[in-house]
Order: C-alpha cells, then structure tokens, then sequence
C-alpha cells in the first residue's frame, strides 16, 4: 500500500510516496480503515510458533493419595517450606507456589506429620498435582 507523505529535512519540504513492505520485501497487504478514523491499517502475518510443549504434574492426582496437599493452581514452585517428618498444624505455610510473577502461598488442609514430598524449588507444577502427604 502507497501513502504520500510531507518530510522536512533541514527546513526543506519533500512530497514523498511511501509503499510498506513485508520482511521479504513484498507489498504489504492493506485493510479498511480503524474505526472509522480514515487511517488505513496493514496486517503481516507473523510464522507460527511451535505448540507449547505440554508439563506433567508433579505427581499423581490428588483423589489418588490420602492425606495429599495439592496444588491450587498452576505455575512454577518457588519454595517449600516443611521437611519431611516435620509436625505441622492444618493452615501452616507448607509451600510457594509462582505464577505469572505473583508468588502464592499454599496452606496445609490438614495437620500431621509431612510423609512425603514430590516437589523441589523449580519445579513445574499444574493445579490438581500432589505437592506432598501428611499422615
């Protein structure tokens, strides 16, 4: 597409013609204009990316394990806060989970004593897997 434009350079006016172009050189492709405004639009299609490739939970689903901690949401584990064989109080901080750059804290639903752990700092985790058990 070709739009006449007005430069100055130096205190000098030039009329100039301009056509956009694609990466490739070609013409780009143009589009009625943007809400009425009278300014034309151009799309150029970007390549597609290759499908995100899909993250396995952490450990099995949580209906599988009795006394399972899991988690609330997706992301990645920031932090685990309890040891295994550590006593713990149903509401206790047990882990932190980051998603999005918010840092989200992950309470213990029950209390006991931490008989396992299936997460690291680092790990990626989905909303659903098993954090740790608490026998």
């Amino acid at each position: 597409m070709q739009k006449k434009l007005r430069i100055t350079v130096e205190g000098k006016v030039y009329d100039v013609t301009v056509e956009e172009l694609t990466e490739n050189g070609h013409a780009a492709p143009s589009y009625p204009s943007i809400a009425g405004t009278g300014a034309s639009s151009s799309v150029v299609a970007a390549p597609l990316s290759a499908p995100m490739p899909h993250v396995p939970a952490a450990a099995p689903a949580a209906s599988a394990v009795p006394g399972a901690e899991i988690c609330p949401l997706g992301g990645v584990v920031e932090s685990v806060d309890v040891t295994v064989g550590q006593k713990i109080s149903q509401g206790d901080r047990i882990a932190v989970v980051e998603a999005m750059k918010m840092k989200t804290p992950v309470h213990a639903n029950h209390s006991g004593t931490v008989a396992s752990i299936a997460i690291k700092p680092g790990d990626p985790v989905e909303a659903g897997a098993v954090l740790m058990t608490i026998a």
